[in-house]
């Protein structure tokens, strides 16, 4: 399954968060996984994120990182969980962590781990080029609006002085109408 982990301001104060984004149907968790939680109360993707390196968990059951979904260890019979964190080259920082569990007594071999780095190493790609993109198309799209903001006030400003004299016009009309018929009236 594959975690998105972010940093957000709450109360003033920067926090960790993650929520579950790919990979297992959400009904096999607790309603719960289905929304951004804190990543305090994650000790194994912590982990991962403060170290920002592979985590190998070869004792699920006994380990206090995955305490908090003992149940579901049991349930699928997980023998050992590998953590492979996501990064965005620019700050190094993990947005993400791929986790994948080995199952029924089976173990992770070398090969497996080192496979599965380079994955996460694609993936990382993935995001990156993902990221210029949406930032190609966000400065497409600002370089296009804040002109537009400006003919926007250009043009406000145009249509206040046109209907000031459109104002100034209908005075005079209404002055004219006052005087013109009197006095056409007594030529007549």
């Amino acid at each position: 399954m594959i975690f998105k982990v972010a940093r957000d301001e709450v109360d003033d104060a920067i926090q960790d968060f993650c929520e579950i984004i790919a990979g297992v149907p959400l009904s096999e968790y607790q309603s719960d996984f289905a929304k951004k939680e804190r990543l305090e109360i994650h000790p194994d993707l912590k982990a991962v994120v403060e170290n920002k390196g592979m985590l190998l968990i070869e004792d699920p059951h006994n380990d206090y990182r995955t305490a908090y979904f003992k149940d579901i260890v049991e349930k699928k019979h997980v023998s050992e969980i590998l953590y492979v964190p996501l990064f965005i080259e620019e700050n190094r920082q993990p947005v993400g962590v791929i986790v994948i569990d080995a199952v029924h007594g089976k173990t992770f071999g070398e090969d497996e781990i080192l496979f599965r780095s380079e994955v996460a190493e694609l993936v990382t790609l993935l995001l990156e080029q993902e990221r210029v993109i949406l930032q190609y198309f966000r400065d497409e799209i600002i370089n296009k609006i804040v002109p537009l903001g400006g003919f926007a006030k250009r043009l406000r400003e145009n249509l206040q002085t046109t209907l000031n004299y459109i104002e100034i016009i209908h005075e005079h009309a209404a002055e004219i109408s006052t005087i013109v018929p009197g006095k056409l009236g007594q030529d007549l």
